[in-house]
């Protein structure tokens, strides 16, 4: 049997699958098979500092056989209720590491948040903490952090400052900076990065002559994105070898995930096809025992960067 034994920095997964931020509900997903036989972990939706509603309607546009589009706009119910009510009753019961998305508007906001989640009595939960940097920055007028090297270092630090959980951050591609962010995250104080958050993209509808998003743009997310992931994970793999890269983007078969680890990724995650296919990690785990067994691969860790130039 192949082993798929994984370590992102101090954390230890029984697997490198993991679940993309916000396209998953465990609760759901849990009445279809044993979450803990193909997932190394749960990562949450990304949580902010308070409940949301979101962006108006519409904020999410089908693109049929290459993905979708959406601009929901992290709505939830805030940190609050996240540590109350989501954390122990969706995401504890598995008995499997959690790594929890938190995204805030400003570097204090993240330093706060970060400081009650480390105070909360239902932490232990938690195994991890992913700062999604895709927010934009109310104090450098609506930017994203994630533009900026700057502004995502404050971020981290201000995280880092609060928690002695494994850090990742998750990198935007839409920013001509990406391997100078991800270099700023890890002098900051992070442990591990996710490449890739979604790409701005944008959809007519051609009856009503209009955007199809009431946001106009959004976050695409789908297979189109993966020879953009597998270009981000190349170059951060190469500039910073000993930093662990989560891989993101696009990924439906094993094939793909052979692709991510060859490129440097230590673990992927997998998001938009879990909404076409919910029993996709079963599907993964299976062909890939098969696909290792077929080419003599004991550890899928002997794969990690063995395509970098």
């Amino acid at each position: 049997m192949t082993n798929f034994h994984t370590k992102i920095g101090s954390l230890e997964l029984a697997s490198p699958i993991l679940n993309a931020s916000g396209t998953f509900n465990p609760s759901v997903f849990s009445r279809l098979f044993a979450l803990k036989s193909y997932l190394g972990a749960i990562v949450t939706k990304t949580v902010t500092p308070n409940a949301s509603s979101g962006n108006p309607q519409q904020r999410t546009v089908e693109l049929p056989s290459i993905g979708m589009l959406n601009s929901i706009g992290l709505q939830g119910k805030g940190i609050i209720a996240s540590m109350e009510v989501d954390i122990p009753q969706y995401y504890g019961c598995h008995d499997m590491p959690v790594i929890l998305s938190i995204s805030a508007d400003s570097e204090v906001a993240f330093q706060r948040m970060t400081a009650y989640i480390e105070a909360h009595t239902n932490r232990h939960y938690l195994q991890g903490i992913e700062v999604n940097v895709s927010c934009p920055n109310v104090h450098a007028g609506g930017a994203l952090f994630g533009a900026s090297p700057q502004w995502v270092a404050k971020a981290v630090h201000a995280v880092r400052q609060e928690t002695t959980l494994p850090l990742w951050v998750k990198l935007t591609p839409n920013t001509t900076e990406v391997v100078a962010v991800a270099q700023a995250s890890v002098d900051a104080g992070a442990d591990a990065l996710t490449a890739i958050n979604t790409v701005l993209g944008s959809h007519i509808d051609i009856r009503r002559r209009k955007p199809s998003l009431a946001k106009v743009s959004g976050g695409y997310s789908g297979q189109g994105i993966k020879p953009i992931a597998i270009h981000h994970v190349l170059n951060i793999a190469k500039a910073l070898p000993n930093t662990p890269i989560v891989g993101v983007g696009g990924i439906r078969r094993a094939e793909d995930v052979l692709e991510f680890l060859m490129a440097g990724a230590t673990a992927v995650q997998v998001g938009t096809h879990c909404f076409s296919d919910p029993a996709v990690f079963v599907d993964l785990v299976q062909d890939l025992e098969a696909w290792c067994i077929a080419e003599g691969v004991a550890s899928l860790q002997d794969l990690v960067g063995v395509a970098l130039p």
